[in-house]
């Protein structure tokens, strides 16, 4: 203590210099209470390398949205073991702040992943557009914006009817639910409790904050015919709202939180951190019975189930996995030297919400909760009370779903909006530049914009992209990414949809309840856009494919689907066609996006996959 005050101790009496340290060991016990280590399941990783690994009921691999749900729920049954294994370990504090999440970004709690350059889209990008993925307890639900969001009824009846029982409205409803504990008593008592509940282990809040600039944007969507919403995850999905997010008592509440810290002394569930799975382990005629790993990168052991391995690493590291195991296109992997087990089209399908940027600048100061240049004070209030800027992020939670072509007479959008506020020179404005890894010209710009005035950066979002991806193998080393080819923009309705998007905006941004703000469209300068017109559509479509990239939301990947479905990995119980003993849950098995942001789907997927293993293993005569 005597070192953190340091010379100017010297200088008290006594009381002033008791008082200061009182105050610096008391912010220091308040952080350690935002993410004490204690709080997490134990590594069982030093057990196993010390005592070996015995055999499991089922393993699953990735602590993430699905794979938090799945442990916690096999682990239910006290006659089942169940191994967990995550890449990463434990979330940093960062992870729990609110208003830091965009700091995980690149870190060591990244995959860090990018996709392939394109000459379609994200052409001023660096290295082509860059996709975090989350490498911790939690997965991406421990990295991402913490939006609560479900999509549409009419996303689910779609799966149905493209060949897949049980997974229409109605019935993932009630997963949706189950998972659930909402603490906004008017939102989770609204129509009678139809469409949420408390009780469940993920807590869903609203965000801290009520930006009062919210208000005026309100005032210019209703101007513009556009519907305000109170709860867009029930039955109204066409409107703007301020939206729900994975919030506890002002800290991130991701799947790890919920399901796994919950339950972190069960007995019958091991958790090992830091394990990157490479290959799965096959026994007599392609069954597989278990998995092989490196603990931190480096130690390799194997771990065995009797039952089944899930897995939920993600729509890019589980079709990397399933490829390296010779589950995947025998042509792709014969050139690769990897020998085929079953002929299934892994990595096809790939699907995201392409974003694209873009700035107004006031003419006058927009108004916000909280004086961000009193960064210390508002850090402070958050260490104490959880409370405060830094319990949430801003104009973040105010989200608009429109349908570009129909507009509020339509129940289903094609185009979503999320907003921030970024006050005139804040460190803020290098977020984008930085993070979506642009070039140099386009950063610069985009810093120029904010230097002189208040800015709202406000990204349109391509809810249903008609153009598809894929992932395939590069090598065969395991510790190697992917090549991730999203396909963007590849097909002219996506750009048509983005243009009608950046209208839809300008008009909102130029309406009579914003005429004070004086707000102009900020000109980005891109050397690659010079020869278009400014503000043709040929201009804007230029602009989208330089400036696109991704909302981080990328799906499909091992596709869910019929028999008679050529591009179907996997059946509608998520069982891997072509073996056995093999499930996949996560957000790889969408057959088609959702209409919204994707984790509260994926914790949906892993309640539901859980009561089909769960059906499926309860006619065996051991339980």
């Amino acid at each position: 203590m005597e070192a953190l005050l340091g010379q100017c101790a010297q200088q008290s009496v006594g009381p002033a210099n008791q008082l200061f340290g009182l105050l610096i060991q008391t912010l220091l016990a308040a952080q350690c209470g935002i993410s004490s280590p204690d709080y997490w399941p134990k590594d069982y990783g030093p057990t196993a390398l010390e005592k070996g690994l015995e055999e499991y009921d089922f393993i699953v691999v990735g602590a993430g949205s699905a794979g938090s749900v799945v442990a916690n729920r096999l682990s239910e049954n006290p006659n089942w073991k169940v191994l967990l294994l995550e890449a990463g370990g434990d979330p940093p504090i960062e992870s729990e702040i609110p208003d830091l999440f965009f700091s995980l970004q690149n870190s060591s709690h990244d995959w860090s992943y990018n996709a392939a350059l394109s000459k379609h889209a994200s052409k001023s990008t660096l290295h082509g557009s860059f996709w975090p993925r989350g490498k911790m307890l939690g997965g991406c639900a421990a990295i991402n914006a913490m939006i609560y969001c479900r999509g549409n009824n009419r996303d689910y009846d779609q799966w149905e009817q493209m060949g897949n029982p049980t997974w229409g409205w109605s019935n993932v409803l009630e997963y949706f639910k189950k998972s659930e504990d909402n603490r906004a008593t008017n939102i989770a008592d609204a129509k009678g409790g139809q469409f949420h509940r408390k009780g469940g282990y993920l807590t869903v809040d609203n965000f801290a904050t009520n930006e009062p600039f919210v208000n005026d944007l309100f005032n210019a969507i209703k101007e513009l015919g556009h519907k305000e919403i109170l709860d867009i995850t029930s039955d109204e999905f066409n409107g703007f709202t301020r939206i729900q997010g994975t919030i506890r008592d002002g800290t991130r509440c991701s799947a790890a939180k919920a399901f796994l810290a919950s339950i972190k002394d069960r007995p019958n569930l091991h958790i090992i951190k830091h394990a990157h799975v490479t290959n799965l382990e096959y026994g007599t005629n392609r069954e597989v019975v278990g998995v092989k790993f490196l603990i931190n990168e480096k130690t390799p052991l194997i771990a065995r189930s009797r039952k089944e391995v899930v897995l939920s690493a993600g729509s890019i590291n589980t079709p990397q996995i399933l490829l390296l195991s010779g589950i995947g296109k025998e042509k792709s992997l014969l050139k690769l030297g990897i020998t085929p087990i079953a002929n299934l089209n892994v990595g096809k399908n790939l699907q995201d919400h392409v974003i694209i940027p873009l700035i107004f600048t006031s003419a006058k100061p927009i108004p916000m909760e909280y004086d961000e240049s009193k960064l210390f004070e508002n850090f402070a209030q958050y260490l104490m009370n959880r409370t405060g800027r830094f319990a949430s992020h801003g104009a973040t939670n105010f989200v608009g779903f429109v349908n570009s072509v129909n507009g509020s007479t339509d129940p289903y959008p094609d185009v979503q909006y999320h907003y921030f506020i970024i006050p005139k020179g804040s460190p803020k404005s290098s977020y984008v530049p930085l993070k979506f890894q642009y070039d140099v010209t386009v950063s610069d710009s985009f810093l120029e914009s904010n230097r002189f005035n208040d800015v709202i950066l406000a990204f349109a979002v391509l809810l249903n992209p008609k153009a598809t991806g894929k992932v395939k193998l590069l090598t065969t080393n395991p510790l190697d990414a992917p090549k991730i080819d999203p396909n963007y923009l590849n097909r002219i309705e996506d750009v048509q949809t983005m243009l009608r998007a950046i209208r839809i905006k300008q008009q909102i941004m130029q309406a009579t309840a914003l005429k004070d703000y004086g707000f102009q469209m900020y000109k980005i300068n891109i050397p690659g856009c010079v020869n278009h017109t400014y503000d043709t559509d040929a201009y804007w479509e230029c602009y989208s494919r330089h400036l696109s990239t991704t909302l981080y939301h990328p799906v499909g990947t091992c596709k869910m689907g019929p028999d008679y479905d050529r591009d179907a990995v996997v059946d509608y119980r998520l069982r891997v066609r072509g073996v056995q003993g093999l499930r996949i849950a996560d957000g790889s098995i969408m057959p088609k996006i959702v209409s919204g942001n994707t984790n509260a789907p994926i914790i949906m997927i892993g309640e539901k996959v859980s009561d089909f293993i769960k059906e499926d293993w309860a006619q065996h005569t051991e339980l």
